[in-house]
């Protein structure tokens, strides 16, 4: 009997730990569509894009990404446009930094 309750945990750990990193890279796949959504709202030439890069947030070793940050780096200018988004990947605010601009951000 003791040996069926450990195969059984053991089992639950490895399911545990297999699915953990699929649900934080389909967050991240989340994270990443919404930036692109916003990208393509916002009307930007991809072309500018040098490099879009998601910052998690709000994570720690026992829990998992709460939010990511986007910024987008761009070839035409110093600074970035960040996305910064929610728990549930809701847009909270856009802005630019640097000498960065785009059409409809402030």
């Amino acid at each position: 009997m003791r040996i069926v309750l450990a195969i059984v945990l053991l089992g639950a750990l490895v399911l545990f730990a297999v699915a953990r990193p699929a649900a934080a890279s389909s967050k991240q796949d989340e994270a990443r569509a919404t930036v692109e959504a916003v990208l393509d709202r916002l009307g930007v030439d991809r072309s500018r894009i040098k490099s879009i890069y998601l910052a998690p947030e709000g994570f720690s070793q026992d829990r998992p990404v709460q939010s990511y940050v986007g910024w987008v780096s761009f070839t035409d200018c110093q600074g970035n446009l960040v996305i910064d988004l929610g728990a549930t990947e809701a847009v909270r605010t856009i802005y630019t930094t640097g000498d960065c601009k785009v059409p409809g951000v402030d």
